[in-house]
């Protein structure tokens, strides 16, 4: 399994190819929806690699964010991204520049509660 490290390396790695992706139509806007969303979920599998607690799929990484009283400030954000990302990759939901800020918005307030986290030991 990989180290809260090489989470938090592939979490800055997805975020950097997430602003590199130029915003030309709602292909690309779906596909930077749902790079953010995994750099999120990067971000909580660091968190949780400290703890040597590795989640399995995607309901086991919800539920230990629901479950964990120090995840719970981020549940709604997390879950934003990934409806963003669930609509644009299956349900062919045509995103545009609105989504990108509000997930642009979820996404750092996913890394700032983690980043901030991991720094405090927790």
């Amino acid at each position: 399994m990989p180290s809260r490290g090489e989470h938090l390396s592939k979490a800055r790695n997805n975020k950097e190819f997430a602003d590199s992706i130029k915003l030309e139509n709602s292909t690309r806007v779906g596909w930077v929806l749902t790079v953010l969303f995994y750099s999120a979920l990067h971000y909580i599998e660091a968190y949780n690699a400290q703890f040597n607690y590795h989640c399995r799929n995607h309901q086991d990484l919800h539920d230990n964010i629901v479950r964990n009283p120090v995840l719970t400030a981020i549940s709604y954000d997390y879950s934003d991204l990934e409806t963003f990302s669930w609509n644009a990759r299956y349900r062919a939901v045509r995103y545009g520049h609105k989504e990108i800020e509000d997930a642009l918005e979820y996404h750092a307030a996913i890394e700032k509660h983690i980043t901030d986290l991991i720094a405090d030991g927790h």
